[in-house]
């Protein structure tokens, strides 16, 4: 290959991101160049590097221990965006097999114009469409917290957090036969959810107090799935919950001045309070009588997306070219309203 350098969205500082031109890796014997067609955002997780709010600007995870402690000298920024791709091979090292240069496949790496991957971390996209490879990675963590909350049919489940993860799980409970309430301030959220088979989504800008209601309605639900990574949403789950029901957190939480008393309803209504993270990275099983890990969830979600059980229709939205990324990390963080799931296509003109 004749290529030296490639571009790269990188988090620089807290809401400073651009695309930084940095040497293309050397490719090994046994990597591959893969030239994108279609790359993602991991929303909320990247989201709280770009605003600054990640307790890892400022503190780092002891594996052995499982503990944060404080980082000492460590830096944060700058970090690369994205963890989704779908493309094309351009160039395969001798000693790959099953992979051939022009196959469509897809990985998880950062949002770049050129890729050089190890082959073992790169799949055939094969008869998956490119918006169903793109969402393998929220339908995972959608998966892990059904199954982290043990969610069973006709279960009542309230659903907040309407982003792809969210939505997916609306998906999942339905699937299941559970009857599923959701919430969000987001019309185009709520009318997906809707469209997915939610029994009743809610506005929360039109009801005071969307816990007070359900459990004037119907005593509390089952369960509550909370998956945007707000304080307030949590509260609202663990608040919406009937006696002794549980509250399965997928969002991943920052500092916050929400004030989430855990003498109030959670001690009182025994509230069984569960973190969902079955991310490759932290190695966590999900909960139940099976021990699987995110690549096991995944290759449950191909299956899934294959057989119509769960559908990426309707996720991946806004398309935006891939010149026009730093506008799309703009669009996620001010004006979620239009978002669901940014797709960057990297041929479509500005």
């Amino acid at each position: 290959m004749s290529i030296a350098t490639r571009r790269i969205l990188m988090i620089t500082a807290p809401r400073r991101v651009g695309f930084i031109i940095k040497p293309l890796p050397n490719p090994g014997p046994q990597d591959v160049i893969v030239r994108p067609s279609y790359s993602t955002f991991k929303h909320g997780t990247e989201m709280m590097a770009y605003l600054g709010r990640s307790p890892f600007a400022t503190r780092t995870f002891n594996q052995q221990l499982r503990l944060f402690e404080p980082a000492g000298s460590h830096d944060f920024y700058p970090r690369p965006m994205g963890n989704m791709v779908v493309g094309a091979i351009d160039w395969t090292g001798q000693e790959v097999r099953g992979l051939r240069r022009g196959q469509r496949v897809f990985a998880w790496t950062p949002i770049a114009d050129l890729h050089v991957l190890s082959a073992a971390k790169v799949r055939a996209l094969d008869d998956l469409t490119p918006e169903q490879a793109l969402c393998i990675d929220p339908a995972s963590f959608a998966l892990g917290a059904v199954i982290d909350g043990a969610i069973e049919k006709s279960e009542s489940v309230l659903v907040t957090g309407l982003g792809a993860i969210g939505l997916l799980v609306v998906q999942y409970c339905v699937a299941i036969g559970a009857t599923v309430f959701a919430a969000s301030r987001f019309a185009l959220r709520r009318q997906l959810a809707e469209s997915y088979g939610a029994t009743r989504v809610y506005d929360p800008l039109s009801h005071e107090d969307v816990p007070r209601l359900i459990k004037e309605e119907m005593g509390g639900v089952d369960a509550a799935i909370e998956c945007s990574g707000s304080l307030a949403s949590l509260n609202d789950g663990i608040r919406a919950a009937r006696q002794c029901g549980r509250v399965v957190c997928a969002g991943f939480y920052g500092p916050g001045d929400t004030n989430i008393n855990l003498g109030e309803e959670f001690f009182h209504n025994r509230i069984t309070l569960l973190a969902s993270l079955p991310a490759q990275a932290w190695n966590n099983p999900v909960r139940g009588p099976r021990q699987l890990y995110a690549k096991d969830l995944e290759d449950d979600v191909v299956t899934d997306l294959r057989t119509g059980k769960i559908t990426s229709d309707g996720l991946l939205n806004p398309k935006l070219s891939y010149a026009d990324a730093v506008r799309a990390v703009e669009l996620i963080s001010d004006s979620p309203e239009q978002v669901v799931k940014v797709l960057l296509e990297h041929n479509l003109s500005v």
